[in-house]
């Protein structure tokens, strides 16, 4: 009972410090791209290396490292993502049945693309593929493995929930959570695959 009490405790220091060191970095709006691979790429030496003494040092290494290297995924997000949403915002009261066709076929691919995204960040940072070559694999990942992307869904939407009903805390766990549910679900499926050669 001890020693799990003490793993609780020092995996929810690790989540608020780097939680704390993610917020800081993406002040400036324009850093949360960076800020958020380096917070993945963090999470990745704690889950595949047992790295797991939270370092400043080492975030900003990594920040500085992903800086412009990250933007290209980050971006293609943003952009992918802000479309879909202006197009559902645009058709959210079609009644024509062409338009409202076209309302499910972009919820549909709005929701593979979640799914994309929800691998993309540990993809990238184990092959260093394009970025569209990093969604297409993340997506493949993900619906090849329904059971660990279900299992990882329901995990995001724990921890929204404990955003919407337990604020502060939720806000204080949020992003490191999301990638420690992320990471830990990409990792266990990718060490099932075989070697990939990276070109």
């Amino acid at each position: 009972m001890g020693r799990a009490l003490t793993f609780l405790m020092e995996w929810l220091w690790r989540l608020l410090y780097l939680n704390a060191i993610w917020i800081l970095f993406s002040l400036p709006v324009i850093t949360v791209i960076p800020a958020t691979a380096s917070m993945f790429s963090v999470m990745d030496k704690w889950v595949r290396e047992d790295h797991h003494k939270p370092d400043f040092k080492v975030y900003f290494r990594e920040f500085k490292r992903l800086f412009l290297k990250s933007y290209s995924l980050g971006l293609s997000i943003v952009l992918i993502g802000g479309l879909l949403f202006l197009d559902l915002l645009i058709l959210r009261n079609a009644v024509s049945d062409i338009f409202v066709t076209i309302r499910y076929g972009l919820l549909l691919f709005s929701l593979l693309f979640l799914i994309a995204v929800s691998y993309s960040f540990p993809v990238f940072l184990r092959y260093q593929f394009p970025w569209y070559k990093t969604l297409f694999f993340s997506f493949m990942l993900g619906v090849r493995n329904p059971v660990i992307t279900f299992l990882m869904s329901c995990g995001f939407l724990l921890v929204l929930l404990l955003v919407m009903f337990a604020t502060g805390v939720g806000i204080l766990l949020f992003a490191s959570l999301i990638a420690l549910i992320s990471t830990i679900s990409a990792h266990f499926i990718i060490n099932g695959l075989p070697e990939i050669a990276v070109d």
